[in-house]
């Protein structure tokens, strides 16, 4: 979400009346600042009231005196801790809120000296020029001690410009801000006005707001700078800007209510990229957030519950729905959004925007009938007949994710007319439609299930011939580093590196058909992604052998992922350790499986199938803690104790004088105790935890049971 704030200078031309200005002074420009009204393709006069300005209907009112001055001043203390009171603005919501002849206000500063002339604006530069005129900007707010004497706002300033003014660059730019350090930059320039009291006078609020719209628009724009400003503090500034009591006494001020919606907005940008949950797990946005849904400000209401679509944990899942009604909510949004046949919007968010949301809430299992129950499909049906692809392609992978549930498949294989606008899309001109529409025709036709029952049993390895990569576009330079490692170490691999997803589902699913193992790598992207699931999914159907990878910092599988992680102890690529060592690790779980010969007198020890559903993944928070895999050296007898029964493990049990566990090991073959034995050398401090907590041994058990599992060698 950006905001729509544009500077229009009153030297070209353009005349306002009622414009309050500050007296004449040499060698500065006057600016009357608007938005752009995206509703009625209209500029309109806004932007920053002055500070005098905005708090004159407040002072009048000697109750609202000590509330607001504490607002004002609060940040002194906010600041000096590094916890600030300040971001931008995202799209203008509804504009048609706003009078009709607004205060004007305007905003003086001075020129520039610099041969770049960043004052002066151009629409006719070259991307290289643009970036040039970034580079000088934030090379020049490096070097500033002081952000509030004018240069901190010009610079801040003419980096927003070129946001309006090569919009088909945003992302670029953005990009290129990260690359600069902009957002380091930024946070210490917020920060430093806080320490001043950002609405103590014009000269502190003025360089703040247009650095929160300038940080606001290029969040929207590039996942990449949203992602550095969540590295260098923005979810904690912006978390306690929603908490702060002084500002939410205080949203009748025109100021402090750009304040908050700003730092929402950021927020909802941020929480819209990978690997970021752990910023606002750690200050528990959340927390902050979950009030805002029963706010009587629309704006906020619905900002909120988007930004809490992205960044809430599964277990709070039920929460969020059960107190918020926010399936209920998006969806009705989405069909007045529809409903608007002029403007395709409701609040100003697109029907596009608004299934994005609902789809990654559509990634947890139990909100998927919730979703079709709130009458999400006729909507759907609706997009995908319409013209826009984000429209059609968002929808289709939406309908993707729900179909991975039975029971609502079968709810769309009800719906002729859905099912006749998807078949009208499946040859789509555009890559990302078709993908998507492929991708839920294979599930909903059953072909995933058609393809698991046809295929050669899984203990038939004769044509196993390479390994399968399943992983998430995200990781991709990741995978081509594996890739490289493991071809050169003579393996064979099956990779698909253009990820056409449902445009070639039957060459996938014949490629896991046909591997010799198959390596997941765990990320929160692959959890969202449809088509990483259903890879996944027909490789567990299949019962294929699989190794997981986690390949992001800090991640946590749950959900439908983590179940399918199981017990299973996986390879740490995160960057957590030196990439060698899990892939020393890797290579010798592979033992040779997916080379095109093995060496004549190399003894393979029987793979270890994966763990059904029934062992769910109770076990991840403490595997994924644990170091890098490193199988052990397998015995002679290996294969007698994968082959084991849950017979023989009882027996085996009563043999080593533990009968008493024969009840609590009911469910357990040999194939899991073989993954005990394993998980006690790689993570000894949770496997003895495991046998006291999810066993009930006493310590005499576990002695008894690790002498056990010492005559397994």
């Amino acid at each position: 979400m950006a905001t729509e704030l544009r500077s229009i200078a009153t030297s070209r031309g353009r005349k306002s009346s009622g414009v309050v200005s500050s007296p004449p002074r040499p060698n500065r420009i006057p600016l009357v600042l608007s938005h752009w009204d995206s509703f009625y393709k209209t500029c309109v006069i806004d932007g920053p009231v002055s500070v005098q300005e905005s708090d004159v209907t407040m002072m009048n009112n000697a109750s609202d005196r000590s509330a607001y001055r504490q607002a004002s001043t609060t940040a002194n203390h906010i600041g000096s801790s590094g916890e600030s009171s300040a971001v931008s603005h995202s799209k203008v919501r509804d504009e048609a809120k706003h009078d009709n002849s607004p205060t004007h206000t305007t905003i003086e500063f001075q020129n520039a000296t610099s041969k770049n002339d960043i004052d002066s604006r151009s629409k006719n530069l070259t991307i290289d020029q643009v970036k040039e005129r970034v580079a000088f900007a934030v090379t020049e707010l490096k070097n500033l001690e002081e952000y509030h004497h004018g240069d901190g706002m010009k610079y801040q300033k003419a980096i927003g410009d070129l946001y309006w003014d090569y919009t088909n660059e945003r992302t670029e730019i953005g990009d290129y801000l990260a690359d600069l350090g902009y957002a380091e930059i930024t946070i210490n320039m917020l920060k430093q006005m806080n320490s001043l009291g950002i609405f103590k006078n014009d000269d502190i609020w003025f360089p703040t707001y247009y650095t929160y719209n300038t940080c606001w628009n290029y969040s929207d724009a590039s996942e990449k700078l949203a992602k550095c400003l969540a590295e260098t503090g923005a979810v904690k500034l912006m978390t306690l800007n929603l908490g702060h009591k002084p500002y939410l006494e205080n949203m009748h001020s025109k100021n402090v209510y750009y304040v908050l919606k700003a730092s929402l907005s950021t927020l909802h940008n941020i929480a819209r990229c990978t690997g970021v949950k752990h910023h606002f797990k750690e200050i528990k946005t959340t927390e902050v957030i979950m009030p805002l849904i029963n706010s009587n400000d629309e704006f906020l209401k619905s900002i909120a519950m988007l930004t809490l679509a992205y960044i809430v944990e599964e277990e709070e899942n039920a929460k969020l729905i059960d107190e918020t009604n926010t399936i209920k909510n998006i969806v009705h949004w989405i069909h007045k959004a529809l409903e608007n046949k002029q403007k395709r919007r409701f609040r100003g968010f697109t029907p596009a925007e608004l299934t994005q949301g609902l789809a990654k809430l559509a990634v947890n299992d139990s909100n998927k009938a919730k979703i079709v129950e709130e009458g999400a499909l006729a909507d759907f049906c609706q997009m995908l007949l319409h013209t826009d692809p984000k429209e059609q392609a968002n929808s289709a992978e939406c309908l993707w994710t729900l179909s991975f549930d039975k029971n609502v498949r079968q709810m769309i294989n009800d719906f002729p007319e859905l099912l006749a606008a998807l078949d009208s899309l499946k040859d789509s001109e555009n890559p990302v439609v078709q993908k998507n529409v492929r991708g839920a025709q294979w599930l909903l036709r059953g072909e995933h299930e058609a393809s698991a029952t046809s295929t050669r049993s899984p203990s038939a390895h004769s044509s196993k011939n390479h390994i399968f990569i399943s992983y998430s576009w995200t990781e991709k330079e990741l995978v081509k580093k594996l890739s490289a490692s493991l071809t050169a170490e003579g393996y064979k691999l099956w990779v698909d590196w253009e990820q056409m997803g449902g445009a070639s589902l039957q060459a996938t699913a014949e490629a896991i058909e046909n591997a010799a193992v198959v390596l997941i790598c765990m990320s929160e992207k692959y959890k969202q992604c449809p088509n990483c699931r259903t890879e996944a999914e027909y490789t567990f159907h299949l019962r294929k052998d699989y190794i997981p990878l986690m390949v992001q910092p800090r991640y946590r599988p749950d959900g439908w992922l983590g179940a399918i992680l199981g017990a299973k102890l996986f390879f740490d690529f995160s960057g957590k350790y030196p990439y060698e060592k899990p892939l020393q690790g890797l290579l010798k779980e592979l033992r040779g499986r997916g080379k095109s010969a093995h060496p004549a007198g190399q003894n393979h020890s029987p793979v270890v199938d994966d763990i059904h559903a029934a062992h769910p993944a109770a076990n991840n928070a403490s595997v994924i803690g644990s170091s890098p895999s490193t199988p052990f050296s397998n015995g002679n007898n290996a294969s007698a104790v994968v082959s084991m029964s849950n017979e023989n493990v009882e027996s085996w049990l009563v043999s080593k004088g533990l009968q008493r566990l024969t009840t609590a090991f009911s469910q357990i073959d040999g194939q899991l105790i073989w993954q005990l034995k394993r998980m006690r050398e790689m993570a000894p401090e949770y496997f003895h935890n495991s046998l006291e907590r999810q066993f009930g041994m006493t310590l005499i058990d576990i002695l008894r049971f690790n002498a056990a599992l010492d005559s397994l060698q």
